[in-house]
């Protein structure tokens, strides 16, 4: 019993830490072996891609899911797809000629995996930005608690590649933003964030974010910076690494710049116009958008909302519920009222501004971050909206998952800084109680119809 207790005295939030990755892993991995097929978004295209990659160890012809969605995979990011095509080499090594079924369910496993690198670094982002063990954890269990992203976890999606690669960029970032091995973990949140670039173009805004308060910081530091590291052989080796994929960037967004004047081409830069109007996205703006996209005044004068009133109205509150809802392809689930996580979501801000204290660069750097990134997907959002007629096209809560870590991370600094034990402890509980009740465990107990009785 002694011993016990030394043990857990020692190890105590290591622990708990392995309790949330293997509750979490429970959830995802039987996600990702019973989830029927189409409910997590746009599946079936990514496991056509990844399909594609396996025969081959370079870049596949377009498949007839790529062609349909007007995509041409060699003048877009891969990196995921590739990964994907050589798990698919490892499969059919182990097991000769796997079933259709056989190959998404090992594929939603392996991205089971890249979820779980998420939430340790998840993990290590918030150790480092909050240094105290308890707190630390809050961050991952509201993400592991997360229902879209435990249902996104468990299907074949390169939006889960591309969240592990950011949230490692950010926490090689924040090491920066600390004064910890400069060199070091500069080039390594480069690499990781090159990468992100190389599977999906959407986390180009995060890497712009990240490169600009890593420029300030060197600004504002550049006297105290030890560059002798470079010489070293560790250095020189993720120097090499890191050019390497500076050239595959460059091979994908800057020929496309130089050719489309686009970081990726559109549907008819690459095919005929009148294959580009039979194509899937082409249908949807038939039938659903307008037949002029409209200008801000134009939607005012129309009874639409201005950007001010759609952020309040509208967006954030269906942010809200595609994250800790669930969005699928065919099926929606929303758990509990989403009334309670947007009504967290303002306490949280009051609390914010209630209790501010100027803080340090980091901290203002990780807003500025989220902020950026959160600002340019609502532009886009938005302007979608124009040219559908407000009707939340392409608005999904996943979309913000790159940067949801330094969201969860900064609102538990905040709530630990709090200084009224009352409040501080009663919003643990509430934030506690509300991510439990509305997370995945009702979700997979109350709505089995989504779940088949395979198992691979």
């Amino acid at each position: 019993m002694k011993k016990s207790l030394l043990i857990w005295e020692k190890f105590n939030t290591q622990l708990v830490l392995a309790l949330l990755i293997m509750v979490f892993s429970g959830y995802a991995v039987y996600v990702a072996t019973h989830l029927q097929r189409d409910i997590v978004p746009d599946e079936p295209y990514h496991f056509a891609v990844s399909k594609s990659f396996a025969p081959t160890w370079g870049i596949p012809e377009d498949v007839f899911e790529a062609r349909s969605m007007g995509v041409s995979i060699r003048q877009n990011p891969f990196f995921a797809y590739w990964l994907n095509g050589r798990a698919l080499n490892l499969l059919n090594w182990v097991k000769s000629n796997p079933s259709d079924w056989q190959q998404l369910v090992f594929l939603r496993l392996v991205n089971v995996l890249y979820s779980i690198g998420t939430v340790i670094f998840t993990y290590l982002f918030s150790k480092e930005l909050i240094l105290h063990r308890w707190w630390s954890l809050l961050p991952v269990f509201v993400l592991t608690n997360t229902l879209m992203f435990v249902l996104l976890s468990g299907g074949v999606s390169y939006d889960n590649l591309t969240n592990l690669l950011s949230i490692a960029g950010l926490y090689f970032l924040l090491r920066v933003l600390k004064g910890k091995a400069f060199v070091i973990n500069s080039l390594l949140w480069l690499i990781l964030i090159a990468l992100g670039a190389l599977t999906k173009e959407t986390i180009l805004p995060l890497a712009l974010g990240l490169a600009v308060a890593w420029i300030i910081f060197v600004i504002k530091n550049r006297s105290n910076l030890d560059l002798t590291v470079l010489k070293t052989s560790r250095a020189i080796v993720l120097l090499s690494v890191m050019a390497l994929l500076v050239v595959g960037n460059l091979a994908i967004y800057g020929l496309n710049l130089i050719r489309y004047q686009s970081l990726t081409p559109a549907c008819s830069d690459v095919y005929t116009l009148d294959f580009c109007q039979s194509t899937a996205q082409a249908i949807r703006r038939q039938q659903l958008a307008l037949p002029e996209k409209l200008t801000v005044l134009q939607a005012f004068r129309q009874g639409y909302p201005e950007p001010i009133r759609y952020a309040f109205d509208t967006w954030i509150r269906a942010m809200l519920m595609k994250t800790f809802g669930i969005m699928g392809g065919q099926k929606s689930y929303y758990p509990i009222g989403i009334t309670y996580f947007h009504i967290l979501l303002y306490w949280m801000v009051a609390l914010g501004i209630r209790y501010y204290r100027k803080t340090s660069y980091k901290f203002y750097a990780l807003a500025g971050i989220f902020s950026f990134y959160a600002l340019t997907l609502f532009i886009k959002n938005y302007s979608i909206e124009l040219a559908y007629g407000f009707i939340q096209v392409a608005l999904q809560g996943r979309y913000i998952f790159p940067v949801i870590g330094i969201a969860f991370g900064l609102g538990s600094l905040m709530l630990m800084k709090v200084p009224h034990k009352f409040i501080r402890t009663a919003t643990l509980i509430a934030i506690i109680v509300l991510f439990l009740y509305g997370g995945p465990f009702r979700f997979i107990i109350y709505n089995q119809s989504v779940f088949a009785d395979w198992f691979v």
